[in-house]
């Protein structure tokens, strides 16, 4: 709102300064053109202010807008990136780098539809070890008795352990099927 109020007394300003530089122009005296030229000038420093000001403050508003969309995206990033999985059609025509149009279930065969579950419970226990490894590291944890942490850790433990296997299993039946495996955002173990 300041901004504003400054912008319009220095916009009011200039326009002044220049209507008394137009009637010291009309009138013209040997004495008035150079005042008329200096109040010219002074018309424009005081518009050059308020442009100034005018984009300081989108400037400001648009540092806000940026730190309000960093701010949501930390926090989103705080609960971790869960891995994406998709089963695409598997063929030597395919740029490798295109990605590969998803393939409906109903055309899926059997054995594509096991290592689409597989996918899906591989894609559900990486967001649950997530959320677990995450627990694992607050001060709530901390202050759990110990025979409760030891098992909250071997838990850890046998899910990163069949995350693990499920992982290869899910590479090698999708050979053996034939589809590409997409995992993407695989956390480090």
């Amino acid at each position: 709102m300041k901004n504003k109020t400054i912008i319009i007394l220095l916009s009011i300003l200039a326009v002044a300064l220049y209507t008394v530089a137009v009637i010291n122009f009309y009138f013209a005296t040997p004495g008035s053109i150079f005042d008329g030229i200096g109040q010219t000038l002074t018309a424009c420093g005081f518009l050059l202010m308020a442009y100034t000001c005018h984009m300081a403050g989108l400037t400001g508003r648009l540092a806000i807008a940026t730190g309000k969309i960093l701010f949501e995206l930390l926090e989103k990033l705080q609960d971790g990136i869960k891995g994406t999985l998709s089963i695409k059609a598997d063929t030597e025509d395919e740029d490798p780098d295109e990605d590969g149009d998803i393939v409906p279930e109903s055309e899926l065969t059997e054995d594509e539809k096991r290592v689409k579950r597989m996918a899906e419970e591989y894609e559900h226990l990486t967001d649950r070890y997530l959320k677990l490894t995450h627990f694992l590291m607050t001060d709530t944890f901390e202050k759990l008795p110990e025979n409760k942490q030891n098992l909250l850790k071997q838990q850890h433990q046998a899910m990163k352990d069949y995350r693990h296997i499920l992982y290869q299993r899910l590479r090698i039946d999708a050979k053996e099927v034939n589809i590409g495996i997409d995992i993407k955002a695989d956390i480090e173990e």
